[in-house]
Parts: structure tokens; sequence; C-alpha cells
């Protein structure tokens, strides 16, 4: 299918994958119409929803959406900028020497490299030597 305005459309945006979006939605759209409305047509509905978007200036709408966004990013840029200049009259000051005062004189760190008796959990056993008996069966049990 060969059409001049559908053709000067494409050539116009360079936009194919758009249009095809654009002429789905919009025969989506015509499909909606009652039964006796679409009977009226003289072409598929097909065409006439591609017809209908190459009708609409679309890309203009679009360099209009561009714009207005450029121009938002532009005031925001300038509301960022404006900021710089202002100086806050209140100021932070440490206070936390007032409610710890009376604490650090009170609290005994201990020292955990201070010298410490080592104590030998195995120096107080007095027994060692009676473990084991000279008659014990853990002899060679294969001598017998």
């Amino acid at each position: 299918m060969k059409d001049d305005k559908i053709d000067a459309f494409l050539q116009k945006t360079n936009m194919n994958y758009l249009f095809c979006l654009l002429a789905k939605l919009e025969g989506q759209r015509i499909s909606n119409f009652p039964t006796t409305v679409k009977q009226t047509f003289s072409k598929k509905l097909s065409v006439i929803a591609m017809e209908h978007v190459a009708d609409n200036d679309v890309p203009d709408y679009l360099d209009e959406l561009a714009e207005a966004e450029r121009i938002m990013a532009q005031r925001l840029a300038e509301e960022e900028d404006d900021d710089d200049g202002i100086q806050f009259t209140q100021e932070t000051y440490d206070d936390s020497a007032r409610y710890t005062q009376g604490y650090e004189e009170q609290i005994e760190v201990p020292n955990p490299f201070a010298q410490s008796e080592e104590r030998d959990p195995f120096g107080d056993i007095e027994d060692d030597d009676d473990d084991f008996d000279d008659d014990d069966d853990f002899d060679d049990d294969d001598d017998e």
C-alpha cells in the first residue's frame, strides 16, 4: 500500500516505529466505533488509522514536548543556583560537655593489658602421677 501522506510523514519524521505504534492505537480507537459507523467507511480501518496519524502533526507535538521539558529543566537549574547565596542564621554548637561533665570522672575503665596474675588451669592437680598404675591392663595385650 502506497500513500503520499504516509510517505511524507515517514520522510519528515524518520520515525517508522512511532508511526506504527500510533497507527495501531488509532486503529484500536476506530475499531471501538459502533458497527453502523464502521460500515459507512469506504476504506479499511487500518488505512484510515494510518491516514489519520499521517494527517496529524505528531512531530510538532513531540518538538513542543521536548521544548517544554527543556524549559522546565532550565527553570529548575536556575532555582538550584539561587540556593547557593543563602546564608543560614542558625548555627549548631556542641553542648555535649554539659551532659557528660560528671560522668567522665566517675567511670573507671579497666586496662585489659595491665599485669594480672595468670592462673594455670592444670597447675592445681596434685594427683598427676596416680592416674596410671604400673599394673594397668594397658600394657601389650599381645604378649599373653
